[in-house]
């Protein structure tokens, strides 16, 4: 499946292309835990809904879930990088939804804090079925596929993409060991000093 690309949304960049095509031909090996290690500010979520895009146009994947766990970054991903998708999309509010009713999207969006409540409620298994998500992308992988909010990875049996800027290699909290990866290797990574080198960041200083 092409690309996405309109008026209004650039032609991925070089690191973003083989980003979305490493991750599309691990998909096809049968990997079902992924990580993407991308420096902040070179476009994760753009890369991540070319990824669903090309996912859901092709058929392999029918529902997907994205998880984040700041509220504006949910709303800027819908507005912003995900817009194309808009009318197969559906943002989770725990209070509000049907089991009945919120099966019919494609996209669904939602914050840990929504799935898992402050009192540790799990509401994932309330509205969803552990198959019914096909995908499951998770921001911020490096801090939130720990302490409670791991029952939710380990109740959906979905293929699981990590996004991070910022992988951990704690005892006990390392981000590595969570995806599977063999030698501390992700799926792709485009760290700070190759962007900055390649002028797609500038230097902190």
């Amino acid at each position: 499946q092409p690309y996405y690309s309109d008026q209004n949304t650039y032609e991925p960049r070089y690191y973003q292309r083989n980003a979305v095509n490493r991750t599309v031909e691990a998909i096809a090996k049968g990997q079902n835990r992924l990580l993407l290690v991308m420096a902040t500010g070179t476009g994760k979520t753009y890369t991540a809904f070319q990824i669903v895009y090309r996912l859901l146009k092709s058929g392999l994947k029918k529902k997907v879930l994205y998880l984040a766990d700041r509220n504006i970054l949910v709303d800027q991903s819908i507005q912003q990088d995900f817009a194309p998708l808009e009318k197969v999309i559906h943002k989770i509010n725990a209070a509000k939804d049907d089991k009945s009713t919120i099966t019919s999207h494609q996209v669904y969006f939602s914050l840990y804090q929504q799935l898992v409540g402050d009192d540790d409620k799990e509401h994932f298994s309330e509205l969803f079925s552990p198959d019914f998500f096909d995908l499951i992308i998770v921001d911020e992988a490096h801090r939130s596929i720990f302490k409670k909010y791991r029952a939710i990875f380990e109740y959906f049996d979905a293929l699981l993409v990590g996004l991070t800027a910022t992988p951990k290699k704690d005892v006990g909290h390392n981000t590595y060991d969570f995806f599977d990866l063999e030698d501390d290797m992700p799926t792709y990574a485009y760290e700070y000093d190759q962007a900055r080198d390649e002028g797609w960041l500038v230097d902190y200083h």
